[in-house]
């Protein structure tokens, strides 16, 4: 069994600036998009910030088996979740640090998405509103939890799913990385079958292509390069007023 994976990012069609990041680490099995915010070119320095600091971490935390430095280990988790759990939590520190020592850095964040593949199980940690799908057997599940006003308000029953596809609000994001000196990781571990894919993606792309599209560009293309830029491209036809990323893992 083995894991295929392809990542493509792009500016979109309106921002002068990139500032979406994305990895993808087969050695590793780790794969992350982040979408930076901030403005001017902060929103990339997080960007940059988290993907440095989620890979390093866990780089350096393979061959160790005490992983509790500094935050502790949650017993109810795997190794793999308490190791993706800190790099999240680490890079999140790093980014409110860099934000307290460089004025022109203050209010900078982002999003994190990662995917940690091993032993046949994917762990999927979050933060923000970036996105991971599981498509199975030409199924689609969203398994990642947005962190945004609005999702919160749908887990409540406040708003209805539909109403919230509209919301004028939907895009304020309650927490990301750098915005404050903790956060809460949303994790997810998920046995993976042959025929599984995976996506990450950042809202510029979720937010202009409807869930049946993603479906059929992960179910129609074999190949995770042709599902993401098919992806991307279909978000890019619809004029993509925000930065576009797709990371696109397929295990057979």
């Amino acid at each position: 069994m083995a894991i295929e994976a392809f990542g493509t990012t792009g500016r979109g069609c309106v921002r002068d600036e990139n500032e979406d990041r994305i990895l993808v680490d087969d050695p590793l099995g780790l794969y992350v998009v982040c979408d930076g915010m901030g403005g001017s070119k902060h929103g990339e320095i997080a960007a940059e910030v988290a993907v440095g600091a989620v890979r390093y971490y866990i780089d350096s935390s393979r061959d160790r088996y005490d992983v509790s430095w500094p935050f502790g280990y949650a017993f109810e988790l795997s190794l793999d979740a308490n190791r993706l759990a800190t790099g999240v939590r680490l890079a999140n520190r790093q980014i409110w640090r860099t934000g307290e020592q460089s004025l022109e850095c203050a209010g900078m964040g982002t999003t994190i998405a990662a995917v940690l593949i091993g032993d046949g199980r994917a762990v999927v940690g979050n933060v923000g509103d970036t996105r991971v799908y599981l498509c199975r057997e030409n199924r689609l599940a969203q398994i990642t939890i947005d962190d945004t006003m609005i999702a919160s308000m749908v887990r409540k029953g406040l708003l209805s799913a539909a109403e919230a596809t509209s919301h004028p609000m939907r895009n304020v994001v309650t927490q990301a990385a750098g915005s404050q000196e903790e956060v809460e990781v949303h994790l997810h571990e998920e046995t993976i079958v042959p025929g599984d894919a995976l996506l990450i993606c950042s809202d510029g792309l979720y937010n202009l292509v409807e869930e049946p599209d993603i479906l059929t560009a992960l179910t129609e293309n074999s190949s995770p390069e042709a599902a993401a830029k098919q992806l991307v491209d279909a978000a890019m036809t619809s004029g993509a007023p925000d930065n576009v990323s797709a990371v696109v893992m397929r295990y057979s």
